[in-house]
């Protein structure tokens, strides 16, 4: 199953904009000295930050299976991961939103697309609170740093006691009058409900905590490099805070948000800017660009998609037109 040549074209402009941003980065911060800098992070720490990062994505991935196991249907570890690599394809878009072509890819085993689509709203929720409980490791480093984190846990626990209410639901069509694509969002947050309940729920959550906490650490291991006293509550707090800027921003894959964000605070510790851009850059293409070269990797390993099969944005269109729910 192919890319469509609009995704392609869009999956082409991000990594043509992420790739020239992070030429301009390098040049406004003195390429020579980030290229120094570079050196002096090593491959050693690269290749063990790609390591973490491949736990991070056999991790979400074990989750995904779970979602689908869930509704009732069958698939073996092999082929969910082939499919749930091959959606970090389509990773550089707003929101992440392209990695939804993995509904496509999953037809075959019997999974409607309106339920992928809620598997994949319920991960981004799962995500967002992973990053969120690993950035609240460095609150212990703040002043009234319990205070702080005792927030954030309550806040946390009614975030996941709304999900399991139809308040989403109820407040989206509220808001959606003749908007069908809105009565759409509202179905498939009505659908996701039953996947934050009960086992599934602290079981998803803990491997969205465990993939998110070893990319964290990979990331670490890098800052470690050029600055050895970093404690790793700090190095957490520094990339989970710019993996959260970075995705309020709807960029692309956070583009620009998370880098510009990473950047600063790593100066505010104490690194020189083309240190700091450096070891941006590294945690980076360990993380985001990785994913991505994977991803067109496994796409190129799927079956091609039939001659007369829909493509992703023919889906979404007749998904949003007609609002069914879950089969």
């Amino acid at each position: 199953m192919s890319l469509s040549p609009r995704q392609l074209r869009l999956l082409m402009i991000s990594v043509g904009a992420g790739a020239a941003g992070y030429l301009v980065f390098a040049l406004w911060s003195g390429w020579r000295e980030v290229l120094a800098a570079m050196g002096h992070i090593g491959w050693q720490a690269l290749g063990l930050a790609l390591l973490l990062s491949l736990a991070n994505y056999w991790l979400r991935a074990e989750r995904w299976r779970l979602y689908i196991v869930s509704n009732g249907h069958a698939i073996s570890h092999a082929d969910n991961l082939r499919i749930y690599i091959a959606g970090f394809a389509l990773t550089t878009t707003p929101g992440k939103a392209g990695e939804l072509i993995r509904g496509l890819f999953l037809k075959p085993y019997g999974v409607t697309f309106h339920h992928a689509a809620a598997m994949f709203f319920s991960e981004r929720v799962a995500d967002l609170i992973a990053v969120l409980i690993i950035t609240a490791a460095g609150l212990s480093q703040l002043h009234q740093g319990e205070m702080y984190y005792a927030i954030l846990v309550v806040a946390l626990l009614v975030g996941l006691l709304v999900l399991r209410t139809t308040w989403p639901e109820r407040l989206l069509r509220h808001v959606a009058g003749e908007r069908k694509g809105v009565h759409w969002l509202a179905n498939v947050a009505a659908s996701s409900r039953a996947l934050w309940r009960g086992r599934l729920l602290w079981q998803v959550q803990g491997l969205s905590v465990l993939a998110w906490l070893a990319e964290g650490v990979g990331a670490w291991l890098v800052l470690r490099t050029l600055m050895p006293d970093m404690p790793l509550e700090i190095g957490l707090f520094i990339y989970g805070f710019a993996m959260i800027v970075g995705a309020l921003s709807f960029m692309p894959g956070g583009l620009g948000g998370t880098e510009a964000t990473m950047t600063g605070l790593l100066v505010l510790q104490g690194l020189s800017l083309p240190e700091a851009v450096a070891a941006t850059v590294i945690i980076r293409l360990a993380t985001l660009w990785f994913a991505v070269l994977l991803g067109l990797f496994a796409v190129m390993r799927l079956p091609t998609m039939p001659a007369r099969a829909e493509s992703l944005d023919t889906q979404l269109a007749t998904q949003a037109g007609d609002g069914q729910g879950l089969k």
